[in-house]
């Protein structure tokens, strides 16, 4: 019989190797945006280095493919900026980079987490949503975790 730990370390050892030769247990590349002027480059390029929105997951992809073709997203921008929040596990400030920053043509704009559902209990997924519901409030920014769930009937409806 194969133990909890063996098996949790063959499962993440199942990567797979992405465009620049790492290896993830996530599907990551670049996103080649079709209406070039609607993406924005983030200001702080410490997390998206490169000319085009680096993805790390195929929801992230798939949610980059829904605000380049809708037409009510006026522009998108991924990791837009760093939000100080304290890690539970060690009292200290660390920096979050919210995944994407959407602009909509009727006024409002969202800051949104993509996360999978499994991992919206995880304590330093949740202090950093505080920081960011707190930092969006004196803004005009809602903040929005989306998960699968949420993705799945947004993206079902703008393929259609």
């Amino acid at each position: 019989m194969i133990s909890r730990a063996k098996r949790y370390t063959k499962k993440r050892n199942r990567a797979q190797t992405n465009a620049t030769g790492s290896k993830s247990r996530f599907k990551r590349g670049f996103y080649s945006p079709i209406n070039e002027s609607k993406y924005i480059q983030p200001l702080d390029k410490t997390m998206n280095k490169g000319e085009l929105p680096e993805y790390r997951s195929s929801w992230e992809l798939e949610f980059y493919k829904y605000c380049d073709i809708n037409d009510e997203i006026l522009s998108w921008t991924t990791e837009p900026f760093p939000i100080k929040y304290i890690k539970p596990t060690d009292g200290q400030v660390h920096r979050y980079f919210p995944d994407v920053l959407v602009k909509f043509s009727d006024g409002k704009n969202f800051l949104i987490e993509i996360k999978p559902f499994n991992q919206t209990q995880d304590p330093i997924n949740i202090s950093k949503w505080e920081a960011a519901t707190a930092f969006c409030e004196n803004k005009d920014l809602t903040f929005i975790v989306m998960t699968e769930n949420e993705l799945k009937s947004i993206i079902k409806i703008g393929k259609k």
